[in-house]
């Protein structure tokens, strides 16, 4: 028998996934900063001039911020769940508490996080790899506080549970504050994960993502660049990479 799909639940997903589409930029051309496989993120060219980085979710992986600071960037770092850095530089500033939707215990909210910061850099960078719980730390974020971020980097995970309504409500939350003010402008999956297929939709249940303040730059549209780009690489580099068609 054919397989019959719940239409309304196929069509909340796709207008979700909408929200992740890459633009394509008119002027900016992409670089690749980090590892050549997992911890490196390719962005647009404007988080070359960064002078100022919020690194959330360090784990044993620090070469993207590193390749930042050894341009001159500071780089404050958080992460509760590892002692210390895996690398040292000057210019790192390394807090050992998490990112949460309020400030306790061994969580901060990301207003105290962006104060640590302070208000010197003109080029800020956003960071954040938290495994998972960034459904919950933006509960109370607005798109006000992502604004002062010329570009924003993010993995996405457990993508999977879409089909639970909380989980939704959640993700569209997130993905809704990133794309107030930010265009996501690449995309990549995450081959340690896995393929899923949800109401005949074959999704990645973790995802790389890559935004860019509108303000500083016009799009054409939709990119039709190939999923994965000329930049990318896999994560697991002994596993294939993932291809994905524009949602």
């Amino acid at each position: 028998m054919p397989q019959i799909y719940d239409r309304t639940l196929q069509f909340r997903v796709l207008e979700l996934l909408s929200l992740l589409r890459p633009m394509a930029m008119r002027s900016q051309i992409k670089v690749r900063l980090g590892n050549p496989y997992d911890g490196g993120y390719v962005l647009p060219m404007a988080a070359a001039a960064c002078d100022g980085m919020i690194s959330i979710g360090v784990g044993p992986d620090v070469s993207f911020d590193l390749a930042l600071a050894q341009q001159g960037a500071q780089i404050v770092q958080f992460d509760h769940t590892v002692e210390k850095l895996p690398t040292e530089h000057p210019n790192f500033r390394f807090f050992r508490k998490g990112w949460g939707p309020e400030t306790g215990g061994e969580f901060l909210s990301l207003r105290d996080i962006a104060a640590q910061l302070g208000t010197t850099c003109q080029h800020k960078l956003l960071k954040f790899d938290i495994e998972g719980g960034e459904y919950d730390a933006f509960a109370t974020v607005s798109a006000e506080d992502l604004r002062p971020f010329e570009v924003i980097c993010c993995e996405l995970h457990n993508l999977e549970k879409l089909a639970d309504e909380t989980f939704f409500t959640k993700t569209r939350h997130l993905l809704e504050t990133l794309h107030k003010y930010h265009a996501p402008v690449h995309l990549h999956g995450n081959n340690y994960g896995k393929f899923f297929m949800l109401e005949g939709i074959a999704l990645p249940d973790t995802i790389e993502l890559s935004y860019l303040r509108r303000d500083l730059e016009s799009f054409s549209g939709y990119s039709h660049e190939p999923i994965p780009g000329p930049l990318d690489r896999p994560n697991h580099p002994f596993i294939a990479d993932m291809c994905l068609n524009p949602f």
